[in-house]
């Protein structure tokens, strides 16, 4: 049971990302499909389902299309899963980096720190520095296991409708050249994370005046008295 304004569970929910779960049928793409394109339909996809648009329903649908876009868009994952699926295509040409990625976030849901930035705030489990930094609290548990957080919040973006002339009218703007948008930022938090790591968010809204910073914060665990 929650108390206050609603504030989510401490219990993190396991999103799909069984072997046995097609991750390209999820996203509707084919396994040939570069890194590129495949973050143009992840974004697309996560628009029309996050919950915030879709509604609650709408949850189970999104955490899946989040899973699946997880796991592919990870050189490492994505090889793993194509030998596990069947699929043997080097995809060497098309990795974003000869990096070695760091610990990835497992493929859970801490739900205690998803949702609208504002019920966060009021939960106590996030708070805004300025206009341009979020900082986050994970618990000790959450911090030492990782998992995927959401969070939306209003962010100001540069007016589709008269960008490509600043001096058309435009009603929708009231010639400000600038309006809101929902931003729903999906952050990876990996296992181990430390005090004060800044996490960044897999992709943004075209347009978006300021980039948004979010900062891992962890609350020194109290000593016995």
């Amino acid at each position: 049971m929650t108390r206050g304004g609603g504030c989510a569970s401490l219990a993190a929910r396991p999103v799909p990302t069984d072997w046995q779960h097609d991750h390209y049928a999820v996203l509707g793409v084919q396994p040939e499909i570069g890194f590129a394109e495949l973050r143009r339909v992840w974004r697309r996809l996560a628009r029309r389902w996050h919950p915030d648009y879709a509604g609650p329903a709408a949850t189970a649908t999104f955490q899946n299309i989040s899973a699946a876009y997880e796991v592919l868009s990870d050189p490492v994952a994505r090889a793993a899963y194509d030998q596990r699926r069947g699929t043997r295509q080097s995809r060497s040409a098309a990795s974003p980096t000869g990096t070695v990625p760091r610990r990835k976030a497992p493929g859970v849901a801490l739900q205690r720190l998803c949702g609208p930035l504002n019920s966060l705030v009021a939960c106590g489990v996030a708070r805004r520095v300025g206009n341009d930094v979020i900082e986050i609290f994970p618990s000790a548990r959450e911090a030492a296991t990782g998992g995927m957080v959401t969070i939306s919040l209003r962010v100001p973006i540069r007016c589709p409708t008269c960008a490509g002339d600043a001096l058309a009218s435009c009603n929708r703007c009231a010639n400000s050249r600038t309006v809101e948008e929902l931003f729903s930022a999906w952050l990876a938090l990996p296992p181990g994370v430390t005090d004060g790591t800044i996490l960044t968010p897999s992709a943004v809204l075209p347009g978006m005046l300021r980039p948004i910073t979010f900062r891992v914060r962890l609350r020194p665990r109290a000593t016995p008295k």
